[in-house]
């Protein structure tokens, strides 16, 4: 996990609180200079607190007032899992105040699953590649001149990894070098899949983005800002769902996981026909097309995070 998106999480939680200790009080506000004499300043609104405190501290305040204090939280959470876009529909219809900010529950929400995801899945795991045969595909690229000198196992081996070997004369010898660096080094390559993935993975919601806007495209109701509130929202709930999902799935029968998948088709279908106000079929057709961009877009940034990763590791 890098320390951008931890940084980012905490600060997303930070957030959420509206009573952390105004410890600045008395002082010049950090924002304008204005002496601020009570929790915030009168001047820029800005309240009169210090971050710069032990993180633990910090969480707990945070826990403590959002569940008890402010409840935006659990007023947030529940109509987000379970009423396929209503929130979106009242956040863009001016009930704001009453909700966690959708740029703020994402970040929750993702970092969280990324969370679960590098807790729960072993570095050794992201390549299933054992001792033995990665020493063959090591001594087969080590002793071959050319890629058709490559052995028929080794380059088996490296097609079941997604490595492909057909390549130029000219980047070869290059791309030889990095597929050994990433073998022999699988931790390092774990690092940076885990630095990399949550970084591109963001990408997936501005072309969510852009993908709603095209789809309602006639719709002069609906403005980007809808369709970014929207698309924050649907990326929120998959992240908290799929969490969910790891933690609880190896204790749940296989229906049950097959259940969920079925959930996620129907909540974005529904989703789609409550926050563009459409019938069964249009929301339909909305679903398949925004369906066909997230296979292919996370195609995509899946590649291209294997990519950087092994391109970042060093032998």
């Amino acid at each position: 996990m890098t320390v951008e998106f931890e940084a980012a999480g905490a600060a997303s939680v930070g957030g959420l609180t509206t009573r952390q200790k105004a410890d600045l009080a008395g002082q010049a506000c950090k924002n304008c200079g204005e002496i601020v004499t009570q929790r915030y300043c009168t001047n820029c609104g800005q309240l009169a607190a210090s971050f710069h405190r032990p993180i633990l501290s910090l969480i707990g305040e945070t826990i403590g007032d959002t569940f008890t204090l402010d409840g935006r939280l659990a007023r947030t959470v529940p109509i987000l899992l379970f009423r396929p876009g209503r929130l979106t529909k009242n956040y863009t219809e001016g009930k704001r105040a009453r909700y966690v900010p959708p740029f703020r529950l994402f970040l929750l929400a993702s970092l969280l699953f990324y969370l679960v995801l590098f807790a729960l899945v072993p570095p050794g795991q992201y390549i299933q590649v054992d001792d033995e045969t990665r020493a063959e595909i090591s001594q087969g690229i080590r002793d071959a001149q050319t890629v058709e000198d490559i052995p028929e196992t080794a380059r088996e081996r490296l097609e079941q990894a997604n490595i492909h070997v057909d390549a130029p004369d000219e980047v070869r010898e290059g791309i030889e070098n990095q597929v050994l660096a990433v073998l022999e080094n699988q931790d390092q390559f774990a690092a940076q899949l885990e630095d990399w993935l949550p970084r591109l993975s963001i990408l997936l919601v501005p072309m969510t983005i852009i993908s709603l806007t095209i789809l309602h495209i006639w719709r002069r109701s609906l403005y980007i800002y809808d369709h970014a509130i929207h698309a924050l929202h649907l990326h929120s709930w998959i992240y908290l769902t799929g969490a969910f999902l790891m933690l609880a799935g190896p204790y749940l029968p296989g229906s049950i996981l097959i259940g969920f998948l079925f959930a996620f088709f129907t909540y974005v279908w529904r989703s789609l026909a409550v926050v563009g106000s459409t019938g069964f079929m249009m929301s339909g057709l909305r679903f398949f097309l925004l369906f066909l961009s997230w296979v292919f877009v996370s195609a995509m940034i899946i590649a291209a995070t294997v990519i950087v990763s092994g391109l970042s590791v060093r032998g």
